[in-house]
């Protein structure tokens, strides 16, 4: 029965969510799209949904803050196509058993054009709440939300002559984000970008004007069993002009610091694939005691462009006692 009502009030959620879209809309994003993501999260082929329990939970879903079990820290960069740099910075802190706070900085571009993300974010699991003689177990749960600002500007490339195109634009957005933690082996994850946004762009040509950055949503799976975790997601696709995807992620620990990560995603009924291949690999270390230092690096595979993002973890402090099938 307890299972029961988990997996129903799971199947709510993902129902309100799925239908406060239309399709009118396209889902295809000129600016602020998808290519943040963490070392970790790229090495696993960006399957994350139902993990995020580090300071990539910023970009991959708020709820997993709650997941992590001590204070980390995140830094990475890549060069996207080989000339676009893009950078993130992340934090989770948690500062209760059923609650935890987060944090990250996005940079992607360069003169011509660049992007910049900044927020928050906020996991929290309510207290059980009796019903007669049962109760819902929300600390089988995590919720989390996310408030971003974003800021851009473009033409700055001197290169680009007398008469480029010159501008910024602001705005912010909010993602809410959600974990089923099944058991000690299995979490269940959605999160939904850009739920409620808008961004105001100020341009040299076509002056003041107001657009919004496409709404995304993710589902995703993750088992773990004796150090080897496979994770799955699908992007569902919310308008009639974009493709459901798939990623599928696989990561190992060997050595007890050594960590081999794969991945692969693909478009789901269209010609179009865009299918992506990444392998990752970490190495952690305990530096002293409470203390361990990280060092990832992912390399995709497209069939567009190839590109390698490296980065350093960091964490600190000991580490919160987690009940075996429970949040807190």
């Amino acid at each position: 029965m307890k299972a029961k009502r988990l997996l129903l009030i799971s199947i709510c959620i993902l129902t309100l969510v799925s239908e406060s879209f239309g399709q009118g809309l396209s889902n295809i994003p000129g600016a602020f799209p998808e290519a943040g993501f963490g070392v970790r999260p790229s090495g696993m082929g960006e399957a994350y949904a139902a993990l995020s329990d580090d300071a990539n939970a910023f970009l991959t879903n708020p709820a997993g803050l709650l997941l992590g079990l001590r204070p980390s820290f995140t830094a990475n960069y890549a060069e996207l196509f080989g000339l676009v740099p893009s950078s993130y910075l992340g934090l989770l802190y948690p500062l209760a058993k059923n609650y935890s706070i987060g944090g990250g900085f996005l940079y992607i571009g360069d003169d011509a054009l660049s992007e910049y993300t900044f927020g928050v974010s906020f996991a929290y699991t309510p207290p059980n709440l009796p019903i007669g003689e049962s109760e819902i177990y929300f600390d089988q749960m995590s919720f989390g939300i996310t408030i971003k600002g974003r800021w851009a500007s473009f033409g700055n490339n001197r290169d680009g002559g007398v008469n480029r195109v010159t501008g910024s634009g602001q705005g912010f957005g909010i993602d809410l984000g959600y974990i089923l933690y099944v058991n000690q082996n299995l979490s269940l994850g959605l999160v939904i970008r850009d739920l409620i946004n808008t961004f105001r762009w100020d341009s040299s040509v076509s002056g003041d004007y107001s657009e919004g950055v496409p709404a995304t949503l993710r589902l995703g799976g993750a088992y773990n069993l004796d150090g080897l975790t496979l994770a799955f997601d699908l992007r569902k696709s919310l308008h009639d002009d974009t493709a459901n995807r798939i990623y599928i992620g696989v990561e190992k620990m060997i050595l007890e610091m050594v960590v081999l990560r794969a991945g692969f995603s693909n478009n789901l009924g269209t010609d179009d694939l865009n299918r992506r291949w990444t392998f990752g690999m970490g190495l952690v270390r305990g530096v002293f005691e409470n203390y361990a230092v990280g060092i990832n690096a992912a390399y995709r595979v497209g069939n567009i462009e190839n590109f390698l993002r490296f980065g350093l973890d960091f964490s600190w402090g000991k580490p919160k006692q987690r009940p075996e099938g429970r949040v807190y």
